[in-house]
């Protein structure tokens, strides 16, 4: 690939250019091209979420987990102050019931203050059936997993059960939640838990967590609800408020351990913290989760990580509808981020989406309505292979930062990561530049409109922004924005043409171009004023002519302005122009 000068490859495709002052003006009907756009991806073999839990270690929970024989089990009925059992392996003393063995027990009744602590040291599963059971503290965890081989919480159906503490405990203990275990714990059935945390966490486990179904509310003055080695909901409807993080894994001393897997369920979390954090990995395969955090994208981030959807290695989503309103980053990694399917939905106060390393998109919608800058990469590629993006940024749309600025502010050029668009319907809003690459830019197919700086606002700022190269050999690209030196566009190694539209004064919003050759057609209609306009399509050949027009009205569906198929009426012509080289610079 060539390495050109922002500068000068302007100035150099103006020398370039055929200037017709005096157009032929006249009406046109023109027929428009439909867009074929790779949305459903050309990754033949993505990195998926069973990928990345070949690097984790399996969680604990068993089929037969929330099963149960409710003629064989012991009965605990609490009772205010006491409580009496029925049947083996519970005792009592005073308000505190301790369940010593593996087995199923039925829980019922109220605690006014005490608890039940699970101290079962043999082999095997604690079933804590809770059917209508209301237990508080004032000097403890209402439920208590102090020793046991896995401690499984089953909601009985149609019940009602509650679960609090108080906001002081009464020695320096190591349990710090409502419901705390120091050994596995599962939690499942049709029934309701609501959980009330005074003093820390809402629901914690020491080891794994695994959620499967339930209705599960969460009040908590710090985490809601955290699995130390690792945090996995299956389903089940869950709504956590917490003033800390709102789900959490972050087990730091083994690296297939602290991750974060949601499978399925409707999650609500509304956290001061992140949202969702997992030390290592945040994986999401289905489900619907309304994540808020930091008090959401109208709050300006502060020194606190307040992300919606974090991860410390990799953020992998491959299905499921993620609506993320986010005071820091929509979803940040680390390390990389993989987007595969799904719907993710993003307003944010800073990035939409941030990757330390590489971010790719091969597939789902993806949309940002509200970010600083919208996808940005940082030290790996930024690439996006299918799906539906839409990104609004008040600074850059799109941003492969690589190496950043130096101390004086002059961006490193040659930084060795790659833009890239290989499929995919983009479009992108910004008030910087539109797509901004420290390296080089390669597009070889998709859909790309990119509606960037207003003239006369950010003058270094273009739709168009890259250090090394950009080359395209496939795809639709539309670029309006500010006119100037920073009105980049594709280099001279593409093998696709290229079209750069300077035009001699603002043009309005909303004001239609087209550009019209034997082999198409194509309408773009920029959502703010510009006076700059790149365009590149399959169907431009070198050699050709092309017609220019502006005005008229389109009808038809829009990507970002850019018009899929329809007609064009009462436009005029501008000028005739023969496309002489890879890349033609015209002024109008």
């Amino acid at each position: 690939m060539l390495t050109f000068s922002r500068w000068v490859l302007p100035a150099l495709l103006l020398a370039l250019a055929a200037c017709d002052s005096a157009s032929t003006n006249g009406d046109a009907s023109l027929a428009l091209s439909a867009l074929t756009c790779d949305v459903d991806g050309v990754n033949a073999d993505p990195f998926t979420v069973a990928d990345a839990m070949l690097d984790n270690a399996a969680d604990h929970e068993a089929a037969d987990d929330y099963t149960y024989d409710a003629t064989s089990a012991t009965t605990i009925a609490l009772n205010g102050t006491s409580a009496a059992i029925t049947g083996a392996g519970a005792t009592a003393s005073g308000s505190v019931v301790t369940v010593s063995a593996p087995g199923t027990y039925v829980v019922s009744g109220t605690l006014s203050d005490g608890q039940i602590v699970v101290n079962s040291p043999a082999d095997g599963t604690v079933q804590l059936v809770l059917a209508g059971a209301s237990i508080t503290s004032s000097t403890d965890s209402g439920i208590r997993v102090d020793e046991g081989d896995k401690t499984v919480l089953i909601l009985a159906d149609g019940t009602t059960n509650t679960v609090a503490d108080g906001a002081t405990y009464a020695d320096a203990v190591e349990q710090n939640a409502a419901v705390w275990s120091d050994d596995d714990l599962s939690i499942g059935g049709t029934g309701t838990l609501v959980v009330t945390a005074s003093f820390e966490d809402g629901i914690a486990s020491k080891d794994g967590l695994v959620i499967a179904s339930g209705t599960i509310t969460v009040t908590a003055p710090d985490e809601g609800i955290r699995g130390k080695d690792y945090l996995v909901v299956r389903g089940g409807t869950l709504d956590v408020t917490a003033g800390g993080d709102g789900l959490k894994s972050d087990e730091d001393g083994d690296a297939d351990l602290g991750y974060v897997l949601v499978a399925g369920g409707m999650i609500t979390v509304d956290a001061e913290g992140d949202a969702v954090t997992a030390e290592t990995d945040a994986l999401v395969t289905g489900g619907t989760l309304a994540l808020r955090s930091g008090g959401g994208s109208g709050v300006t981030p502060g020194d606190a990580s307040t992300k919606g959807f974090k991860a410390g290695v990799l953020a992998v989503i491959d299905d499921g509808a993620l609506t993320i309103d986010a005071s820091d980053d929509g979803v940040h990694s680390d390390g990389a981020v993989v987007l595969n399917g799904g719907t993710v939905e993003i307003a944010t106060a800073d990035d939409g989406v941030h990757a330390e390393l590489t971010l790719t998109i091969n597939g789902g919608d993806v949309t940002v309505s509200q970010s600083y800058e919208g996808l940005e990469s940082v030290l790996g590629d930024l690439v996006i292979n299918g799906g539906t993006v839409d990104v609004t940024a008040t600074d850059d749309g799109l941003n492969l930062a690589g190496d950043g600025d130096d101390p004086g502010g002059v961006e490193t050029p040659g930084d060795p990561y790659d833009m890239v668009f290989n499929g995919g319907r983009i479009t992108v809003t910004a008030g910087n530049d539109g797509i901004d690459s420290n390296g080089f830019i390669v597009m070889t197919g998709g859909c790309l409109a990119i509606d960037g700086p207003v003239p006369g606002t950010r003058p270094e700022q273009g739709a168009i922004d890259y250090n090394g190269d950009f080359e395209i050999t496939g795809g639709v690209l539309v670029a309006a924005g500010a006119a100037g030196r920073m009105a980049q566009t594709p280099g001279t190694a593409s093998t696709q043409p290229t079209v750069a539209i300077t035009f001699s004064s603002v043009q309005s919003a909303g004001t239609v171009v087209s550009l019209q050759g034997d082999g198409g057609a194509l309408a773009v209609a920029p959502g703010k004023t510009f006076q700059s306009l790149v365009v590149s399509a399959p169907w431009l050949t070198t050699g050709a002519s092309v017609d220019l027009y502006r005005g008229g009205s389109a009808s038809g569906d829009t990507m970002g302005g850019l018009f899929d198929g329809g007609t064009l009426n009462g436009a005029t012509l501008l000028e005739s122009l023969s496309l002489s080289s890879i890349v033609t610079a015209i002024t109008s």
